[in-house]
């Protein structure tokens, strides 16, 4: 969005929205995003703060009211918010990065991606390239070894030879 576009819905300072998670913390943010700020022409009072709210937070975010105020207020310097008002409505999803397991690769998949990148000279470039490939390697379902005979009720399987009495 342009700058244009975040004072259309009243916010003079884009970064209210961008740093909507620094002012009200992680827990509050993934489930709440500011919509718009309508301000008051006297300038001793403060505006209404429209926040979208997923699910049943709503309430949640109503008790945290008078700290999510004072935060915002802060954030802007002066008496930007005097009141919320929550609206219900899907929130979109975060696009931080989210902590993944450690990638651990099989043997063939490290020797394939170490002879891909051995002629590579650069060894900040090689390192990138190798979590990339990592990344990559780690997305694929390996495969699985193949199964072995299965044993019969007596311990001896169908392929082998009953020994002689």
């Amino acid at each position: 969005m342009s700058h244009r576009a975040f004072r259309r819905f009243g916010f003079a300072q884009h970064e209210v929205v961008a740093k909507w998670p620094e002012i009200v913390g992680p827990a509050l943010a993934r489930c709440s995003l500011p919509e718009r700020l309508t301000t008051v022409q006297d300038e001793t009072k403060g505006g209404t703060l429209y926040i979208r709210v997923q699910g049943s937070m709503a309430p949640e975010l109503q008790h945290f009211e008078p700290l999510v105020i004072e935060r915002i207020n802060s954030f802007y310097g002066y008496k930007a918010v005097e009141r919320l008002s929550f609206r219900h409505g899907p929130v979109p999803l975060s696009l931080k990065k989210q902590d993944r397991p450690n990638v651990v690769l099989s043997d063939s998949q490290e020797r394939l991606l170490q002879d891909q990148l051995q002629q590579i000279k650069d060894e900040k470039l090689k390192n990138s390239l190798y979590k990339l490939g990592k990344e990559i390697f780690g997305q694929e379902k390996q495969e699985k070894p193949k199964k072995k005979p299965r044993f019969s009720r007596r311990g001896l399987g169908s392929h082998t030879v009953k020994p002689e009495k």
